[in-house]
């Protein structure tokens, strides 16, 4: 039998167990806690859950008893026993997190941290996706974004990166061949990450670099569709004379 449950402030009845946003949050919380052992144990704290029934369900956890930042402990038979008991409803877990960047980006189903502006004091967050990101994103009747709102206490707005005044810089700086100042984020699997008036590109390569660090570079390519952007330091000479043509 499932325990019952009492909103955890009388004076907010907006507040319930498990961070549940609705009483049918609660529900699921209170199946995952009787069916998940690393919950009912306390290695697992299920931090907030965002739901709508019958489609989809997010649920942050966070771990006590290990720094590994990678949800572990929850168990796909775990989860696909819940689901059965909700009608093979979609539940995405992640892994809670303090820096809202990154939280953001995960109860999206992002998988890197796109840009966006937030403004902490109405807790809104402008985030700025490819085309494809945009309507994917967003998903049926905007659930997705709704959900990951919900879940993360932001209020998302999903907006064409092709859209933002930047990426027109961008675009007219790649037909000029123009060089452009861009700043080190850090390293990933292909390469770097640096900002370049307020988006991220990808600098191909694995030299040693530093972060923070500035340095010139071309725009090589530009996709709206994924919104991405490559760029390179390899830059051309300056005041080179152009080679005499044969006849």
């Amino acid at each position: 039998m499932l325990p019952t449950f009492e909103p955890q402030s009388p004076a907010d009845p907006g507040r319930y167990p498990f961070g549940a946003r609705s009483l049918a949050g609660v529900y699921l919380g209170q199946l995952l806690a009787a069916e998940v052992p690393s919950i009912r144990n306390g290695e697992l704290e299920i931090v907030a859950i965002a739901r709508r029934p019958g489609v989809l369900s997010k649920v942050a956890v966070r771990r006590f008893d290990s720094i590994d930042p990678l949800v572990a402990g929850i168990g796909a038979d775990h989860i696909a026993r819940v689901r059965a008991r909700l009608d093979r409803e979609q539940i995405q877990i992640l892994q809670w997190r303090r820096e809202p960047r990154r939280y953001i980006a995960d109860a999206l189903g992002l998988s890197e941290v796109p840009p966006m502006v937030l403004r902490p004091a109405i807790e809104h967050a402008q985030v700025f996706v490819g085309d494809i990101d945009l309507r994917g994103m967003d998903g049926w009747r905007g659930i997705n974004r709704l959900l990951a709102s919900a879940l993360t206490g932001w209020g998302i707005r999903l907006t064409s990166v092709s859209t933002t005044h930047a990426w027109r810089v961008l675009r007219t700086a790649m037909a000029e061949q123009r060089p452009l100042t861009a700043s080190l984020v850090g390293p990933t699997p292909r390469g770097w990450r640096v900002e370049i008036e307020g988006l991220y590109a990808r600098l191909p390569g694995s030299r040693t670099r530093q972060v923070a660090q500035e340095l010139e570079v071309r725009v090589m390519r530009m996709d709206a569709d994924e919104g991405r952007i490559v760029v390179s330091d390899r830059l051309r000479r300056r005041n080179q004379l152009a080679l005499p043509l044969t006849a």
